[in-house]
């Protein structure tokens, strides 16, 4: 249950004394009739104590009466003990028996209460080295329940009390609420305190609170634990009973937030100076402390208490508490027990508070502390006086008012009065002092409230200053310290004891004692002002005692001479007689005023002779309330006529709630304070009584409404990196005066009072001074003060970091502002700009100004503008403008040394032309630049969670704290630069830290990011984390949202998970013939299995993230999906996704269901397909690959059956099947299939395709018609390339017969055992690198089971697309597994010889050798297939996010040599092409394409000079192909230089990079980009005949067939394919991408222009070349064409020649014996082994002479000899001279007779 309620205004809340009538229940409440004008009358004028006079003493420096306790029972050194005579720091021996025996000193200064120090068990020393210091003080409480042993024993005190009630003075007690002892450690070892808005509380399940929440009992406060706070409190294990009662010794009754910086919410929530700070928000804290001090009041019989602390504790702790103790002390009889705090202010609305809102009895009067020091000491003026007790009302409760305030002038923290007199003094007699001293004591005795003496005052003690150095033993000192301090009125040292009763101030203080004795009503009669001075002078008021109606009339002055004054009386023609002061009588006029002339420094009062005279009238009153819409405390004021000595009592009442007593004033202006606490609009009523001194009444009423709260501002986003203040002073000198600052200020900053940061900045207002702040500073209070420590405004001031870091104050003025007043800085000059300039050294000899644009005259380097001048912040430069300079550049420099190093630029437009800077710091002072805004944004992720407990994220290096904010319902959103839904998540903290070499080696793109440690504390709730919506949040101190970002997890959940997932079996799992469903979905909330119309629970495996269900053999064939509930990014919600497998492996239509398969299951075998027997095969090195689309390959084939699916391949008489036939015949090896999985983008129902809906037949050749419906039928229509994969393990259903069920599956391997039965092996072309979409998209798979893990995520959190598509993550573990159970699958399953990685640059390395070693593993014997013979290649590109080895090492060219996997080599592609894919120009020609030797007339060529260097540049890539692109094969290049192909150059990239033979794989086209027919169409010169098209069509094909390692041809480009110039023919339809068999049909050039989303701006260069019969193909180009090239495959694959094993085979056969300086352009001619290849490009025949091969015969190779190219057989040699005469366009290969 809650905590009880506090009925904290209970004694306030009065019943109404008329009952209302009965009403109905369903009526509207009325509101209680107001109290009656008896019962408000009733309501005491004065409460509890107003006559005492205090004597507040430290027991240890009193008197020692026991010499036997000096060490309090321990033994050992000082630092054991505590005890040091010597040491001002440590215990001197005083003690209680001594103060016993010495009453009757203090009884004689007429005290009539004593007010102890803290008397408790205390810690006996705390600190280290030169900081250790003893308990003396009694602060340091380790025992709340018995006296210190050094001060004696809770008998001792026993005896003290009585002996001290017998003498007639009451006990107090100093009591401390706030801390203990420093016991409690931090285990981090760093104490620097923790804001709660950066690092609030968390409960035991990590959720943040405000503990102010909980404060005032009334709701039940969080379960918390040890881990809930900012540092984790450690107790050392020979301290852990140390504490008394024992629920002091749980560290998680405390803060534990770090040292108090005394400014801000550290003041109530920091440790005090280190000592353990009580978690006073807390219940069991509130309630320990009241039986803690029940029990002294109980057993002890005290008088009251003195509070320390008060204000470093929550108000509601003392609503409670003090409320508590008042009641306890009632029920025992004790009806006067006062209680009065420590509330270290000088601002009334500050100490007021705690008496109104806290309800303590009275604080003690730092107001008037400051106020008697102003006026007694520094000569001050006295409206300071008039203003103190103008504040009085702020007081006023329903229990207490000003009167029962405790004054004082001096105390153990701030220092002596004494000492306040020298400093302020400096030079004046002791007399003049002693003076001094005594007009204070007059001033605080004879005006209101309880004065306190503090021990040693009396005998004119003083000191240099605060805290250990006034605290003087009154007994004979040892301390060295003490023994130099003066004491005033007295030549005594303190060598002697100070127990003088014949002291000038003991005597002084002992006589106004006797004189408040004899006159009550100077202790407690009603004070009224009657006159203040302007300046030094005059302050006076009246006393009266209401009762006798006597006055008293009170002038002092602090001027050095004497000073008249009229006074106004509250009589006439009444005589007043001197009782105090050299004054003479004096009688008051008609008009009631008297004369009074007051000595110097002295104080006088007289008292009327007689009674006031009876009030003629019966008083009346006019109540005033405060206006409609007021809310928060707010001031109600009674206006009243007539009646004598009025006093007003206030209540009020609001809504339907209870009056309540506001209290009584009692001298005009009757005012009291209320705090309006109804919602806005509630009506607020209020009632006053007046009561004259006749007792007459008179009453009125009055209504306000109560208006709307401020709301609590939102702490806003800014950052600052100085506070400064402006400072105005009338006589303009600040020579001496500082700023003195605390807070949030940086390390170094704080300074020891009274020194402070010097004012050395000079402006048009006046001076300003500058603090550098810490990282997230949120406030800090400032002081202005002179060299003495005096200050200009009493009241300590915050500024307020979240709105300005600047303020402007004016002396003696307390407002201080955020934005300069009008008028304060005239009109800046336009026609200069000056600039200030401060070094720390001060040494500003040959630092000049360099400037440049902007200036009006730019300086030469080596005479730089000087400065015009020095003032207190340093030089001051001013530099003329040119008209109209918008900006100024500048360097400061010395010589060579520059300020700063890059150069500077004044904005003269955000800047101003005026601005102050600070040597090495590249923002200005001034102006102040303007803080920084949040940058809050949930739709991108920023944070990367690399590991279990890392997180790498570029944040605000300023922040306070870091944390992830983590919401299970997904409630957090940002709204209005917040973050909402907090209420409802948790947090886990992250603490900065660095990343390691292992982390920057694993995440190399995250190597320059700041790291951040979940905090230890908090990692046991990571994966529950992780399973809800994640943002990475940063706070400034003050708790303003910096940063919000969403969170990338994919490093974290392997690290949890994905590691022990990995050995898993996902999907389908068959044992027995019952399935087995498993999913990996470690976020996810849920997860069922969605069976054939039923759900079935699914369990979750906590430590791999899968979860899984085992079914029954019922279960085969039936369709599912699994339902997941699971936090998704891309649409910040918690969604259900119903979604299929991602390792499926059959599927219904358009993948709408997954299905239960098992893959084995001997219906889906062929028949032969368990013993098929494959091709044999061969080795990658010597693989000759056909691209092949599924589709195209028969769907234009009119002789197929089943024309566009897998079917086609099994119609061995179809055109398109001979074909292939021949071409493996030829020496083909593979067909390289198109991607053949389940893809995403075309329709599966043929019903559901569309076609275009044109007579395409009908358009000319270059028509846009044709394009136009082909892409209006392009998104539903039966064509894709395939790139689009949706789930990766099922073969596509638009390619099979029917596409609901495994038919698919069955036709998918009928397919390949056909093309086995052709002689042709298979490969799968793989698209693992990127998913069709992502996100909440319909065909996004993966990343609605597991969001944000299988995409590769760039630096926001958004998807990489830099594949075209949503890229994957083949990086993270699971994506790895699939990449390789999937190709596993294919291999095993679908008996798949190869496998081509689109993009493959976009996978590890790491991943694909975990392919290979997969695939490695697989046997015959076991699996069916001999996965050692399973081929691999891939487009090894380096691009996009991870270029260069960005995020981890890639499958790229470069890095897969050694590994004998192959990447596609665009090397010797681009040279025989020409140029580039994504030229400008299409035009740009190379080797196979005329360059040099044929130009086409395009300027994109170059010069004549500039061709021919490119061209043969392009021969040496070429013969780097043709080596294989080894790295380190040796040629001579065309430079004449010996080169090894890695030092060929390839667009600033190294051409060779293979290490053996097999690891490039040479292409002159495929079906990306424009096919080699319609490139060479672009760059050959247009009138080139088709015949010789053709020729070089066979030429460019043959750079790659004649290479070493494997070449892959796109199927049709033998014959001449065409796309009708289409770049990027992947959603084209069958009408480009037509593949005609039969040469009759064409090449499919001239099919209209073609489609404009990737070809438009090649339409100029397109549309005459489609219409030009020049390019038009026939059948004898055609099958001319496919004849030569199929008898250059034959030539490739008889001559072993062509498939070297090794480099050092292939640099030992392999040469160029002509290349060098005079290598013919557009002709190479090789040397291999016995064989010479002669490749010419030239519209020329060539004769190429090779003088080593002279005398040595060699022939046309026989296959060409007897080949369909007649043009080729004419090719001769000539034996004698070693001469190959090659026809124009064609390749020759001459074999050794």
């Amino acid at each position: 249950m809650p905590r009880r309620a506090v009925a904290a205004l209970a004694a306030a809340t009065l019943t109404a004394l008329a009952v209302p009538a009965a009403v109905q229940a369903s009526a509207t409440p009325r509101p209680p009739e107001p109290p009656s004008d008896r019962r408000l009358a009733a309501e005491p004028t004065r409460h509890d104590l107003t006559r005492e006079q205090f004597y507040f003493v430290l027991p240890d420096r009193f008197a020692n009466g026991d010499r036997g306790n000096d060490r309090g029972g321990l033994t050992g050194t000082r630092l054991a003990t505590g005890y040091d005579p010597t040491d001002k720091g440590f215990y001197q021996g005083g003690d209680l028996k001594g103060l016993t025996q010495r009453l009757d000193y203090i009884k004689g200064l007429g005290t009539t209460a004593i007010w102890l120090a803290p008397i408790f068990k205390n810690q006996p020393v705390q600190g280290e080295g030169e900081n250790a210091s003893a308990g003396y003080h009694g602060y340091w409480i380790t025992d709340f329940t018995q006296v210190d042993p050094h001060f004696g024993t809770n008998a001792d005190l026993e005896r003290l009390i009585d002996q001290a009630h017998a003498k007639g003075m009451k006990v107090f007690f100093d009591v401390i609420t706030n801390h203990t002892a420093d016991v409690v450690d931090y285990e981090e070892k760093s104490y620097e305190y923790l804001s709660k808005g950066a690092f609030p509380y968390l409960t035991k399940d990590g959720r943040p609170f405000d503990d102010a929440d909980y404060a005032d009992g009334e709701r039940r406060f969080p379960k918390t634990d040890l881990d809930s706070f900012p540092r984790t409190p450690v107790v050392p294990a020979d301290k852990k009973d140390l504490k008394v009662p024992a629920w002091l010794n749980d560290p998680s009754m405390y803060h534990n937030r770090g040292d108090s910086t005394f400014a801000g919410e550290s003041s109530t929530h920091g440790d005090f100076v280190g000592l353990d700070d009580l978690w006073t928000e807390r219940p069991e804290v509130v309630e320990g402390m009241e039986k803690i001090y029940q029990r002294w009041v109980r057993d002890f019989g005290i008088d009251g208490f003195r509070i320390d602390t008060v204000k470093h504790v929550n108000t509601e702790f003392w609503t409670q508490w003090a409320t508590a103790l008042d009641e306890y002390a009632a029920e025992r009889g004790r009806d006067d027990f006062f209680m009065f705090g420590e509330v270290y202010s000088s601002d009334t609305d500050i100490t007021s508070h705690y008496v109104r809102e806290g309800r303590l009895d009275a604080t003690l009067d730092f107001p008037f502390q400051e106020a008697a020091r102003q006026y007694a000491s520094q000569g001050g003026s006295a409206k300071k006086l008039a203003g103190l007790f103008g504040d009085d009302h702020k007081y006023t409760t329903d229990k207490a008012n000003a009167y029962e305030s405790v004054n004082f002038l001096g105390n153990h923290d701030m220092g002596r009065f004494g000492a306040f007199l020298k400093q302020d003094n400096a030079g004046a007699s002791d007399a003049e002092l002693v003076k001094r001293y005594a007009l204070a004591n007059e001033l605080m005795f004879l005006s209101r409230g309880n004065p306190v003496v503090y021990y040693g005052d009396e005998q004119g003690f003083t000191g240099p200053g605060g805290d250990k150095d006034a605290r003087q033993t009154l007994f004979a000192s040892k301390t060295a310290d003490y023994l130099d301090d003066d004491q005033l009125g007295t030549d005594r040292t303190h060598a002697a004891d100070a127990y003088d009763p014949a002291h000038p101030l003991y005597r002084q203080i002992a006589a106004l004692a006797k004189l408040r004795k004899a006159h009550p009503a100077l202790a407690d009669g009603i004070q009224i002002e009657r006159y203040a001075d302007g300046g030094a002078g005059v302050y006076a008021f009246s006393r009266i005692d209401a009762k006798a109606r006597t006055e008293y009339v009170v002038a002092v002055n602090n001027a050095t001479e004497a000073r008249t004054a009229e006074l106004a009386t509250e009589s006439a023609g009444t005589a007043f007689r001197p009782v105090h002061g050299e004054a003479k009588a004096v009688t008051s006029g008609g008009d009631k005023k008297i004369t009074v002339t007051v000595p110097a420094l002295s104080a006088v009062v007289l008292k009327a002779d007689k009674p006031l005279t009876a009030p003629a009238t019966a008083p009346a009153i006019d109540l005033k309330a405060p206006a409609a819409g007021a809310s928060g405390t707010v001031q109600v004021t009674a206006d009243v006529d007539g009646g004598q000595l009025n006093r007003v009592v206030f209540a009020a009442q609001q809504g339907n709630g209870r009056w309540q007593v506001l209290g009584t004033a009692d001298h005009a202006p009757h005012t009291v304070t209320h705090k309006i606490t109804a919602p806005a609009g509630t009506p607020v009523r209020y009632k006053a009584v007046v009561v004259d001194a006749a007792g007459r009444t008179a009453s009125d009423l009055a209504t306000t409404t109560a208006g709307q709260a401020p709301a609590t501002p939102v702490p806003t986003a800014t950052q600052r990196d100085y506070a400064i203040v402006h400072y105005k002073r009338a006589d303009g000198d600040y020579t001496d005066w500082r700023l003195y600052a605390w807070g949030d200020i940086a390390d170094g900053e704080a300074t020891e009072w009274p020194e402070g940061h010097a004012f050395t900045g000079r402006d048009a207002y006046g001076a300003f001074a500058y603090v550098k702040l810490k990282p997230g500073a949120a406030n800090v209070g400032y002081l202005v003060i002179d060299k003495n420590g005096n200050k200009d405004v009493s009241a300590d001031r915050t500024i307020d970091l979240s709105k300005t870091g600047e303020v402007w104050v004016e002396q003696g003025k307390e407002t201080a502002l955020d934005q300069p007043p009008a008028g304060a800085y005239p009109p800046q000059d336009t026609s200069k700009a000056v600039l200030h300039y401060h070094r720390p050294d001060g040494a500003y000899d040959g630092w000049g100004l360099h400037v440049w644009n902007g200036a009006a005259e730019p300086t030469d380097w080596s005479r730089p503008l000087t400065p015009v001048r020095t003032d207190a912040y340093g030089a001051v430069y001013e530099v003329p403008l040119a008209r109209g300079a918008t900006s100024l550049s500048y360097i400061l420099h010395k010589g060579d040394e520059k300020d700063l190093p890059a150069d500077q630029s004044l904005d003269l437009t955000a800047n101003g032309h005026e601005v102050w800077m600070l040597a090495g710091q590249q923002k200005y002072l001034l102006p102040q630049p303007k803080g920084g805004g949040a940058a809050l944004d949930l739709a991108k992720s920023t944070a990367v969670w690399i590991d279990a407990n890392t997180v790498a994220w570029n944040a605000s290096a300023t922040a306070a704290s870091s944390q992830l904010v983590y919401s299970p319902t997904g409630s957090l959103a940002v709204k209005d630069g917040a973050l909402t839904g907090e209420d409802r998540a948790h947090w886990l903290r992250l603490n900065r830290t660095a990343l390691t070499d292992a982390q920057k080696a694993a995440f190399p793109h995250l190597a320059k990011y700041t790291a951040y440690a979940v905090d230890p504390r908090d990692r046991d709730r990571i994966r529950t984390a992780l399973r809800g919506q994640l943002v990475a949040t940063q706070r400034a101190a003050s708790g303003a949202l910096l940063t919000a970002t969403g969170v990338q997890t994919a490093g974290v959940l392997d690290a949890l998970y994905g590691e022990k997932a990995e050995s898993k079996a996902l999907g389908p799992v068959f044992r027995g013939g019952a399935p087995t469903l498993s999913v990996w979905a470690p976020t996810a909330q849920s997860v069922a299995l969605e069976l054939d119309g039923r759900t079935v629970r699914m369990k979750r495996d906590d430590t791999t993230g899968v979860w899984s269900v085992q079914g029954s053999k019922s279960w085969t064939g039936k369709p599912y999906r699994y339902v997941v509930k699971v936090w998704a990014p891309s649409v910040g919600k918690i969604v259900t996704n119903r979604v299929t497998d991602p390792y499926s492996t059959a599927l219904t239509t358009d993948s709408a269901r997954s299905l239960v398969v098992d893959l084995s299951a001997p219906e889906l075998a062929p028949k032969g397909w368990a013993n098929l027997r494959k091709p044999a095969a061969v080795p990658l090195r010597d693989a000759q690959i056909q691209e092949l689309h599924v589709r195209d390959f028969s769907v234009s084939d009119p002789t197929s059956k089943h024309p566009g699916g897998y079917l086609a391949f099994t119609d061995r008489d179809s055109a398109g099947m001979k074909h292939l036939t021949k071409l493996a015949r030829s020496g083909t090896s593979y067909v390289h299939l198109l991607p053949a999985f389940d893809i995403g983008t075309i329709p599966e129902k043929k019903s559901a395709q569309t076609t275009p809906d044109c007579d395409l037949k009908a358009y000319p050749a270059d028509s846009e018609r044709q394009q136009e419906c082909v892409a209006k039928a392009a998104a539903k229509d039966a064509f894709n390339w395939g790139y689009d994969p949706l789930h990766y393990t099922v073969p596509e259903g638009s390619y099979a017969s029917d596409p609901e069920g495994t038919r698919r599956t069955v036709e998918f391997r009928r397919m390949v055992q056909s093309l086995n039965d052709a002689g042709l092996r298979t490969v799968m072309d793989v698209v693992y690198n990127h998913t069709v979409a992502a996100g909440q998209d319909d065909k996004s798979v993966l990343d609605r089971i597991v969001p944000g893990y299988y995409q590769r995520l760039l630096a926001d959190g958004s998807v990489a697309t830099s594949t075209c598509c949503a890229n994957t993550a083949p990086e993270n573990t699971m994506m790895g597994k699939l990449v390789v159970d999937s190709v596993v699958t294919w291999a095993k399953e679908y008996k798949v010889d190869g496998f081509r990685f689109d993009l493959m640059g976009h996978h590890p390395k790491e991943n694909i050798l975990a392919v290979r070693k997969a695939l490695d593993a697989l046997t015959v014997e076991k699996d069916g297939v001999d996965g050692k013979k399973i081929i691999l290649y891939g487009e090894g590109w380096n691009f996009g996010e991870v270029a260069d080895d960005a995020r981890f090492v890639q499958a790229t060219q470069k890095n897969m040599a050694g590994t004998g996997i192959a990447t596609f080599s665009d090397r010797a592609r681009d040279a025989v092409r020409g140029g580039g894919p994504f030229d400008a120009d299409p035009g740009v020609q190379g080797f196979a394409s005329g360059l040099y030797t044929e130009p086409n007339g395009s300027a994109a060529n170059g010069t004549p000079a500039e061709q021919r260097a490119r061209l043969l540049h392009y021969q040496d890539l070429i013969k780097v192909g043709l080596s294989g692109n080894l790295a380190d094969y040796t040629f001579t290049d065309t430079t004449g230089k010996r080169v090894k192909g890695a030092q060929v150059d390839y667009n600033g990239q190294p051409a060779g990079y293979a290490a053996a033979p097999g690891e490039a794989l040479a292409y002159a086209d495929a079906h990306d980009n424009e096919t080699l027919y319609d490139a060479l169409a672009f760059k050959l010169p247009a009138g080139t005949s088709p015949d010789e098209r053709a020729r070089m069509q066979v030429l460019a094909m043959a750079t790659a067939a004649l290479s070493q390692g494997p070449a892959l041809s796109q199927a049709g480009t033998d014959l001449l394919r065409s796309k009708s110039l289409d770049r990027n023919s992947y959603d084209s339809g069958d009408w480009f991408n037509a593949l005609h068999w039969d040469c009759r049909l064409g090449n499919g050039f001239g099919r209209g222009l073609p489609p404009a989303a990737d070809n438009r701006d090649k339409w100029p260069y397109a549309k005459p070349l489609l219409a030009s019969p020049e390019l038009k193909a026939g059948c004898a180009q055609i099958d001319g064409a496919s004849a030569a090239y199929r008898d250059l495959l034959k030539i490739r694959t008889t001559e072993r020649a062509f498939g070297l094993a090794t480099a050092d085979q292939v640099q030992s056969a392999l040469s160029f014996p002509l290349s060098g300086r005079d290598e013919t352009p557009g002709v190479i001619t090789m040397r291999l082994g016995d064989l010479v290849v002669v490749f010419n490009a030239t519209p020329e025949r060539q004769k190429q002479t090779v003088p080593a091969l002279a005398g040595k015969g060699h022939a046309l190779h026989p296959v060409q000899a007897g080949g369909a190219d007649a043009t080729v057989r004419t090719a001769v040699y000539d034996t004698a001279s070693g001469t190959f005469t090659v026809p124009a366009r064609t390749v020759a290969v001459f074999t050794a007779e």
